[in-house]
């Protein structure tokens, strides 16, 4: 494969998107991190920057006369090429590398193509089955479509932001750029779904991903559990709303220990290790829902034995009783972490100057096509001339073209049959991703044994119906009787690609500690940089580790399976939720090990977006407002009529004057026309009645039975050609036994009967 790409130094990199070509037009966050992300797992991403290069060359931190430490961080294994837009047209070379390329990634904003002369249309008139992943603000339709945003922006109008922070104190992003960073992983699994249907169909097609489109539709419970009981998902600081205990809980030396105990068996195990067994008889808190309801209780409970003891103390009794524990580390703490070098979740990049540094490693890992990892992110303009000389071998790259069959079935991956075992919210909403883009998912549950948990494994919570929708349901006892190891499963069938998910991975000396969600956040180091100096680190409100994963998984999975089109082989696809964390830190690592300097929780400042900030407006909500530079703002204040300075704190207390005396959504309005991204910070009983939402699908009504209409988040983001699907979910466990075990597989009633019981029916037969 690598032989038509031999002229491109690095091309050997190998990789499980070895021979797929992408040309990359970001230059922003979400883009290049997409384009980043497919670079990690072996693709030649080929990226068209302007004379002055891609504007994140000078964001944040550098080493003195380079590029920013996040651009060479996030662009490592990318070719730079130096080009303007409409010579993509104009100049032969790049537009027949255009017309060859399997995928674009762009990020321009709506219009910004078609004003070029490289319309959508006309590119897959010239490259048929080329797939297009375009990320925006807010979507290219719907009412705000023309509107300005990034990261800030998008937190704030998804309600991502509103329930980040603590209730005493104004609402703070997420400090790592967790909206950007989850469209770049979700956009880039999509158009990799696009590129698959592409092999089979020969049609090519759009992907319509808005900024903060992903951030919405990865809060599965919120919006139906404010739909059917009016809650409204707010500010927690520590505390997690649906989990108790989880929490961060400081200890005698200082430090501070983040843990979950989900689930009525792992808060049994927590009890043990604080020395208080007796704890789970106690009627406050015999089951999950005890425990909510007396919280502060459950809380105290487990924090007066944390402040009573050292940090490593309880580590090693978390870790040892097989509690979802662990420290809440600092950058220093995770460079230097034993598990973290023996996974090499940390890899050294060479920096144009000479100089090394750390960033974080590729994720997903695969069992037989990881790439090799890259060395160093590209100088500006560096394969212009060798990217050029290589378009004839691109075009003469071996394109697989498979046979399309009219019962694959709708949507992107029609075909593709996945069985879900996985039990934790991580898995089944991976699973879920690739069911919305036709994928035929069967779920499969453990045999009910007596009252189901709403917070344990295979639990079906209020968020169920997003979270396990277009999936079968059947019933068996998998775990306790078969033997299910990977290699047994590949004997049987050497094409399955196999997703092992874990807090932890598969190797290293804590592979097999206990993690949920506050776990792999936590020891991933996007914990400890959410909040205030002054408090104790915050929990962002979106469950992000979990999340995260989930869509990393979804990523890995659509990536192995594009890998079996050349050579019918599958392969195990790991991940690693504090991995998964750790890869959206930026350059965490990066000013660490080159500069020195330790990143410190900061109020959701980032020097990503340095000239951003939070208001409170006249009516009580909150306005963010973000812009390239403080000269930005001081140019539209001075539009707005008002004091014009270039001193950055002058023109904070002008733009607060200016939103204090406006309600939100006026204050929003005048931004807006001033030239300003902006947005309301919204909670969910704000985002059901947005029509932006509505016109784009974001938020849909579905049928609940006899319960009647339930309000949910919709298939994101928008395939032009196949946009996904809205079905049904399972009502009970093993709803769909018959028609996959009987219908499907042809087993009679009597086999049906004894796969599907649990283990005190089939002792009692």
């Amino acid at each position: 494969m690598t032989t038509e790409l031999s002229a491109l130094p690095g091309a050997d990199r190998g990789g499980t998107l070895e021979g797929v070509v992408v040309v990359e037009l970001a230059q922003t966050v979400a883009g290049e991190l997409a384009g980043g992300l497919l670079a990690d797992l072996g693709a030649t991403v080929i990226k068209i920057e302007p004379r002055e290069g891609s504007p994140l060359r000078r964001r944040g931190p550098a080493i003195a006369g380079e590029d920013s430490l996040y651009f060479q961080s996030e662009n490592r294994g990318k070719y730079s090429v130096v080009a303007e837009l409409d010579a993509l047209t104009r100049e032969p070379w790049l537009a027949k590398l255009v017309e060859s390329a399997d995928a674009i990634v762009e990020d321009l904003g709506p219009g910004r193509l078609e004003s070029s002369g490289l319309s959508p249309d006309g590119l897959l008139a010239g490259n048929a089955r080329l797939a297009i992943l375009r990320i925006s603000p807010f979507g290219q339709t719907g009412p705000l479509a023309r509107e300005r945003g990034d990261d800030r922006i998008a937190q704030a109008f998804s309600g991502m932001q509103f329930a980040t922070g603590f209730p005493d104190r104004p609402p703070i992003p997420v400090t790592v750029p967790l909206a950007e960073a989850w469209s770049a992983i979700l956009g880039a699994a999509t158009l990799l779904m696009a590129v698959f249907h592409a092999r089979r169909s020969g049609h090519g097609q759009i992907v319509d991903l808005g900024l903060y489109q992903t951030a919405l539709r990865m809060q599965e419970d919120v919006v139906i559990r404010h739909h059917t009981t009016g809650a409204i998902a707010s500010r927690m600081g520590t505390e997690s709303a649906t989990v108790v205990p989880a929490n961060v809980y400081p200890t005698r030396d200082g430090g501070f220990v983040a843990l979950s105990g989900a689930g009525d068996q792992p808060f049994a195990r927590l009890c043990e290790a604080i020395g208080a067994p007796e704890a789970v008889k106690d009627s406050r808190f015999a089951t999950s829902a005890a425990r909510l309801a007396n919280r502060a209780a459950a809380d105290e409970l487990v924090r007066a034995w944390v402040a009573r003891h050292d940090l490593a103390d309880v580590e090693t009794r978390f870790t040892k009783a097989g509690v979802a524990g662990t420290a809440v580390r600092s950058v220093d703490e995770i460079i230097d972490d034993a598990h973290v070098r023996a996974r090499r979740s940390a890899v050294t990049l060479r920096s144009t100057s000479g100089h090394d540094f750390l960033a974080p490693a590729a994720t997903p890992r695969f069992s037989r096509t990881s790439a090799r990892d890259a060395a160093s992110a590209p100088r500006l303009g560096e394969h212009t001339a060798s990217v050029g000389a290589s378009v004839e071998r691109l075009i003469g790259r071996p394109r697989p073209r498979l046979t399309w069959s009219s019962d694959r079935g709708d949507g992107a991956l029609g075909g593709v049959r996945v069985l879900d075992l996985s039990q934790w919210l991580a898995g089944p909403a991976a699973a879920t991703l690739l069911a919305d883009f036709g994928a035929e998912v069967i779920m499969v549950e453990l045999p009910p044994t007596g009252a189901a948990s709403i917070d344990g494994p295979g639990s079906r919570g209020v968020g169920f119906p997003v979270t396990n929708r277009n999936k079968r349901s059947i019933t068996l006892d998998v775990l306790e009787r078969w033997n299910l190891a990977p290699a047994e499963l590949h004997a049987v069938n050497p094409g399955l690609v196999i997703l092992r998910s874990s807090g932890f991975g598969q190797s290293g000396p804590y592979a097999m500690r206990a993690a949920f969600n506050p776990v792999g956040l936590a020891f991933g180091g996007m914990t400890y940089l959410n909040g205030f100096p002054d408090r104790p680190p915050c929990r962002d409100g979106v469950t992000a580790g979990d999340y995260t994963n989930a869509l990393f998984n979804a990523l890995g999975m659509v990536a192995a399976l594009l890998r079996r089109d050349l050579d019918d082989q599958g392969q195990v696809v790991e991940t690693a939720m504090y991995e998964c964390a750790l890869r959206l830190t930026g350059d965490l690592l990066a000013v660490r090990s080159a500069l020195g300097v330790r990143r410190e929780r900061a109020a959701g400042d980032s020097p990503l977006y340095p000239s951003s900030l939070t208001v409170e407006a006249v009516d009580g909500r909150f306005v963010a407002a973000s812009a390239a530079g403080w000269s930005d703002f001081a140019e539209a204040l001075g539009r707005l009529g008002r004091l014009r300075t270039d001193d950055p704190a002058r023109v904070k207390e002008e733009l607060a004057k200016l939103i204090g005396a406006l309600a939100a959504q006026e204050a929003v309005r005048v931004l807006r026309e001033a030239g300003l991204a902006a947005s309301a910070v919204n909670s969910v009983a704000d985002l059901v009645r947005e029509p932006h939402l509505w016109s784009r699908g974001d938020l849909v009504r579905r049928s609940n039975g006899h319960s009647g209409e339930i309000v949910m988040q919709g298939v994101v983001p928008v395939l032009s050609r196949t946009p996904g699907r809205l079905g049904d979910w399972s009502r009970r466990p093993g709803s769909d036994n018959q028609a996959v075990l009987g219908t499907l597989l042809g087993y009679t009633p009597q086999q049906i009967l004894e796969l599907s019981s649990g283990p005190q029916e089939s002792n009692a037969r």
